[in-house]
């Protein structure tokens, strides 16, 4: 019923491809992001690849909308910053360098310039035709792959898979890979494979309320399946939630009953009301790419042409 208006979508969509040209920028510029709708990885992909390049460029500036943040920037976010005014993301990248948050991406490209950046990486932003990309990795969850493979609104995509993979010089497969594994319009040269490492501080309890606010909730929940534990109760929300008191409170009341720790992602535990954050354990986690060195050169050769 829905296949109509996927039609309409990407007609509208491949007419702003045409009718808008991306901006240069007099810095590089690395973009991640992903052809489905929520999560599939990119803000821990963005928080590795700033990693590991910052020791080749000497300030480096995650841009990002800092989405349903009532800032409209540019602005460098900092401490004083909530995730009401910034956005949730935009806290967590702050938290290992130096974050811009613009709705205007090309004004927000040009202030980091203007702050003497030397690299930009996008967190989002492959459709978009604000500022020309010299570097695009697509991210894929190797758990959801491609849904049902069709386009928005009658499945998760936002364009096609053949035209976005044309398009990206690198793919970043997180986890399982059969989700992909028929899709012969990937060339393998693209493709590196990495993998999300979970790591809480207080390992005692395995036993797991797991609550989040994700774009993909059933992403958090594998990799913590993945690292070994026990996941007895699951309370889902729609990405980017603002958690109320009394959510917090019903899940610590029902953990506390059956014995179970709480935890949630570093992103989520952001916007918990700050009188419960000390009784849930964040999620830390990272991500590990396999040929991690080749995938490095590879993105600073594509970086420097």
């Amino acid at each position: 019923m829905l296949f109509p208006f996927s039609i309409i979508y990407y007609l509208v969509f491949k007419l702003y491809q045409i009718c808008f040209k991306e901006k240069k920028c007099n810095i590089p510029v690395l973009c991640v992001g992903n052809i489905t709708l929520g999560g599939a990885g990119k803000t821990p992909t963005v928080i590795e690849i700033r990693k590991f390049l910052s020791n080749n460029f000497d300030k480096i500036f995650v841009l990002t909308r800092g989405y349903k943040g009532s800032e409209k920037g540019p602005l460098i976010v900092s401490n004083d910053h909530s995730f009401k005014q910034v956005g949730d993301e935009s806290i967590l990248h702050s938290q290992f360098g130096l974050t811009c948050v613009s709705k205007n991406k090309f004004m927000g490209a040009k202030f980091c310039e203007a702050h003497d950046g030397k690299l930009i990486i996008m967190d989002d932003g492959l459709q978009s035709k604000d500022i020309k990309k010299n570097c695009k990795v697509l991210v894929i969850d190797g758990h959801y792959g491609f849904g049902n493979r069709k386009i928005f609104p009658a499945g998760p995509l936002r364009e096609t898979i053949k035209s976005s993979i044309k398009k990206c010089d690198l793919i970043l497969l997180i986890g399982n890979n059969k989700a992909i594994n028929d899709l012969n319009v990937i060339p393998k040269h693209k493709v590196f494979i990495a993998k999300k490492e979970i790591c809480l501080k207080s390992q005692k309890n395995k036993n797991l309320f797991a609550f989040s606010a994700l774009g993909n909730n059933n992403n958090f929940h594998n990799s913590l399946i993945d690292s070994g534990f026990y996941i007895k109760r699951i309370k889902n929300f729609s990405d980017h939630y603002i958690f109320k008191k009394k959510d917090i409170l019903n899940i610590l009341n029902i953990a506390k009953k059956e014995r179970l720790t709480v935890v949630c992602t570093k992103k989520d535990l952001i916007k918990v009301p700050e009188e419960f954050k000390n009784k849930i354990e964040p999620v830390e986690l990272s991500l590990k790419i396999e040929k991690k060195k080749l995938f490095k050169k590879r993105v600073l050769e594509i970086l420097q042409n």
